[in-house]
């Protein structure tokens, strides 16, 4: 089990479902339940902007916490900006630092400017169990 040398690129995903901040939380609830994923990169509002995320568990504290009145609740009243975003070339000794540091389960990788994929805490787990002979 060699951790050095690894990169977030090698175990990102690359299939990143993204949301715009304008969407309702029942939109992006939906999206989650149908791609069967716990987190949605919230797109820019324009070049100069951040990446944002919502999960899962945003959405759940939010729905069940008091106060959000009748106006249904919106992404960008939930979702966490800026993400903190990774580049595909970061060492995972340093990602699983920021992770842990940061407090957060999934970073955004972005190479020059672009999303290109999710580095999850799930990654990690997966390819530490693959190393340890775990199915």
């Amino acid at each position: 089990m060699n951790v050095q040398g690894l990169r977030a690129g090698d175990l990102m995903h690359t299939g990143v479902e993204t949301i715009s901040e304008a969407c309702t939380l029942a939109e992006a609830t939906r999206l989650m339940h149908d791609r069967h994923v716990s987190s949605l990169v919230v797109e820019r509002e324009n070049e100069s902007d951040a990446l944002g995320i919502v999960t899962r568990k945003d959405v759940v504290v939010a729905l069940l916490s008091d106060g959000h009145g009748m106006e249904p609740l919106l992404v960008r009243d939930v979702m966490s900006k800026p993400a903190i975003t990774v580049p595909p070339e970061l060492a995972i000794s340093h990602c699983i630092r920021l992770m842990r540091t940061a407090g957060v389960r999934r970073m955004p990788v972005e190479k020059d400017g672009r999303l290109v994929g999710i580095l999850s805490n799930s990654d990690l787990f997966r390819w530490l169990a693959g190393q340890l002979g775990g199915a």
